[in-house]
């Protein structure tokens, strides 16, 4: 595993592929510190397309140290950031980033432990995702306030083909919202 160290071993050298398209470091145990240590890299990388940092133990802090990088990466059409630990302050925090991502097709926030309040930041910002054609949140915390703040950004996503929102403790009126 690639760990926390290993991040900040290997960032200098990602930092130089400028023009990678694609990038898998998943199930490596990056924590927050080795989220932070990737960043600047990441930020140089803005043609990446795919970006794999799922089945690791990113946190909060580490989703707002991704998030300015994130931010510069216009190109990227897939994201995938589940099975972390992310919950809502790192929800937040990636929100206005996710939102510069116009060209984004997949993104996959499951299984972490995204509540209401996470879900609301995020509709901010999904809504102006109008290429997104797959999104994954399940397994988290959403619940019926959570899935009311995502429905009207929903609502925008003409091309969403996939959408997952399974083991999310949505109940009647979650789903009622939902469906207008």
């Amino acid at each position: 595993w690639i760990r926390d160290d290993g991040a900040a071993t290997l960032a200098p050298a990602l930092g130089k592929l400028t023009q990678l398209q694609q990038l898998s470091l998943y199930d490596n145990e990056i924590g927050d510190e080795g989220a932070a240590a990737l960043a600047p890299a990441l930020g140089m990388m803005t043609q990446l397309q795919i970006l794999g940092l799922h089945e690791n133990s990113i946190g909060d802090q580490g989703a707002a140290a991704l998030a300015p990088a994130l931010g510069m990466m216009t190109q990227l059409q897939q994201l995938n950031l589940y099975d972390n630990e992310i919950r809502d302050e790192g929800a937040a925090a990636l929100a206005p980033a996710l939102g510069n991502m116009t060209q984004l097709r997949k993104l996959n926030l499951r299984e972490n432990q995204i509540g209401a309040e996470g879900a609301a930041a995020l509709a901010s910002a999904i809504g102006n995702l109008t290429q997104l054609q797959t999104l994954h949140l399940n397994g988290n915390k959403i619940g019926d306030q959570g899935a009311a703040a995502l429905a009207p950004a929903l609502g925008n996503m003409t091309q969403l083909r996939k959408l997952n929102l399974r083991e999310n403790q949505i109940g009647a009126e979650g789903a009622a919202a939902l469906a207008p």
